[in-house]
């Protein structure tokens, strides 16, 4: 597994609520784009790569060898619901990090499958024979309102209501991660990233 990450604050903000962690050993990569408050979604997404990247290497590390898919699910979701209830703790607990969350894509490579879990509308992509293909859908009011036939492609273009989530890390005691399993085939590139590049 060959590996590069990239972040950038981009042309609007002057910080950076992205974080990213990749094990290229442990097939482990993780990105949060975190939201509220000037230094909250840092923080946010701060934590739940940490929280996320540490509960998984130490299950990579002890499930050894290639575990079943089931498992890898499983172990997905109990590490994410650690970083859910780490990041709301702390928004709780702390007013200047209130009703701070964030989105969360994991990505898990053992041999020739994927295990990839998201939350909110950070995506990922599969690039296969030069076709780029988008793995993940968002949850968001946009996608909601296309998916009910409301609204075109190309007024979701247009709207003002990109950045409205509907699922996100931190925001609820309960997480519902989305987790889907695809077949890996060489030389497929995956990307993974925040709504500051889709």
């Amino acid at each position: 597994l060959d590996v590069a990450c990239l972040s950038h604050p981009g042309m609007v903000r002057s910080h950076n609520e992205d974080s990213v962690f990749v094990d290229a050993e442990a097939g482990l990569a993780v990105l949060a784009d975190g939201m509220g408050g000037y230094n909250a979604g840092e923080v946010a997404s701060s934590m739940a790569i940490s929280v996320t990247q540490h509960a998984m290497v130490r299950w990579l590390d002890q499930a050894q060898g290639r575990p079943a898919s089931a498992a890898v699910r499983q172990a997905l979701q109990e590490s994410v619901q650690q970083a859910n209830l780490a990041v709301l703790k702390t928004s709780m607990l702390q007013p200047q990090c209130a009703g701070m969350g964030t989105t969360l894509v994991v990505a898990v490579f053992s041999g020739d499958r994927l295990v990839l879990g998201h939350m909110g509308d950070s995506r990922c992509y599969r690039l296969r024979a030069g076709q780029l293909q988008q793995l993940t859908r968002d949850h968001s009011w946009l996608q909601e309102q296309l998916d009910a036939g409301l609204m075109t492609p190309e007024e979701a273009a247009q709207s003002g209501y990109g950045n409205l989530v509907t699922r996100a890390l931190g925001v609820e005691e309960e997480t519902l991660l989305d987790i889907n399993e695809f077949q890996v085939e060489p030389l497929d590139l995956f990307l993974l990233c925040s709504d500051g590049l889709s």
